[in-house]
């Protein structure tokens, strides 16, 4: 995996979740801190997606983020009705501790950030006596505040004192992503990962599910269970969403697709115009998302495609990083439907003719 490029993700329901193992999320992090380059790292599962349906801050927390990996059970077992397969769940509360292992044998520094006063440093000295080798920059737990409030100031004078190589953050979801992206393009740290409450974990003030539990893709009905004063309203929440949102997808593949009205008339003034070529390998999705450069305004044309697999949304969702704007014709009923629910408009915006598409293009 390059340390310029991650791969192609897989949208799900507008999220997209990058297809990696634990091995390769821990290689591309040490390539990014190698690199110098700043970047964050999600960690997403089935709440993500359900709070990013009205969020559009967070929808764009996950979709500009450097990677993102399936923390949940939930899009690991969806993504085969969608395109392929994830490989397989890579959680916060572990990839943790086994980034803190390969930091002390890289001669990688570490922080942690947040969690309840003194728990963060506690979580670092644990780590410390693990791998004796390990440089620790720094812990640090700030007074609790909404986001808007935090002393930000403060924070990043810390953090850049302290110069660490990868930022563990913990403040909860979705507060420590949009930390994270909030700062990413000013602060000279190469990666920051939101961990949500793996430190409290590490220090030992909460204790984990036992392997079983995980064994059985349980884990999440174990902690429901430990705090259902807290958990009961999200957890009802996401299984309402996850039923609804499979039975209309399921709905969208099997009905019958309206294909858009063709729009004859000329549609590449102003605009780089493509028509859209189906994508079966994530090598393909990879050469579809480097096509193209920064200052291209790019029209795709859909005409003809009944559905999009989740790669295909994905690097599509990439090229709408790469170039200046990017709008779809000729969509039909189908793949408009799903991008209206997943939310992927305000992204990828789709036009009803030519005149409208290049109106969106010079928006």
């Amino acid at each position: 995996m390059s340390n310029s490029f991650s791969p192609v993700p897989l949208v799900l329901f507008g999220v997209p979740f990058h297809n990696v193992t634990f091995e390769e999320a821990i290689q591309w992090t040490v390539d990014r801190v190698r690199s110098g380059k700043p970047g964050y790292i999600a960690t997403a599962n089935l709440d993500f997606i359900v709070q990013a349906q009205h969020d559009a801050g967070l929808r764009n927390v996950l979709r500009e983020a450097d990677l993102v990996i399936a923390d949940g059970f939930p899009p690991v077992k969806l993504a085969p009705f969608f395109g392929p397969p994830l490989k397989g769940r890579v959680t916060g509360s572990d990839i943790t501790p086994m980034l803190a292992e390969r930091a002390a044998r890289e001669g990688i520094s570490i922080y942690g950030l947040g969690a309840a006063e003194g728990v963060a440093a506690k979580a670092m000295e644990v780590l410390k006596k693990r791998h004796p080798d390990l440089k620790v920059a720094g812990a640090w737990s700030p007074p609790y505040a909404p986001l808007e409030k935090m002393d930000h100031a403060e924070i990043l004078r810390r953090l850049d004192e302290a110069n660490p190589g990868i930022l563990f953050t913990a403040f909860g979801a979705p507060k420590q992503d949009k930390f994270n992206h909030r700062h990413v393009k000013t602060w000279k740290l190469p990666v920051a990962i939101g961990i949500g409450g793996t430190l409290d974990f590490i220090a030992g003030v909460q204790t984990r599910a036992p392997v079983w539990v995980h064994k059985i893709h349980c884990e999440w009905l174990w902690r429901w269970g430990t705090d259902p004063k807290r958990l009961t309203k999200r957890y009802v929440t996401n299984i309402t969403f996850l039923f609804r949102a499979v039975w209309l997808t399921l709905t969208l593949r099997l009905g019958r697709n309206v294909p858009a009205p063709v729009d004859p008339s000329t549609a590449s003034h102003g605009a780089t115009y493509r028509e859209f070529k189906a994508m079966k390998t994530p090598a393909e999705a990879e050469a579809f998302a480097r096509l193209f450069n920064p200052a291209e305004k790019l029209l795709v044309d859909l005409r003809g495609v009944e559905w999009l697999s989740s790669l295909e949304i994905g690097a599509l969702l990439e090229v709408s990083k790469q170039v200046q704007k990017i709008v779809l014709l000729h969509a039909g009923s189908k793949i408009r439907k799903l991008f209206e629910f997943s939310k992927l408009t305000d992204r990828l915006p789709i036009a009803g003719s030519c005149a409208e598409a290049l109106h969106l293009i010079q928006l």
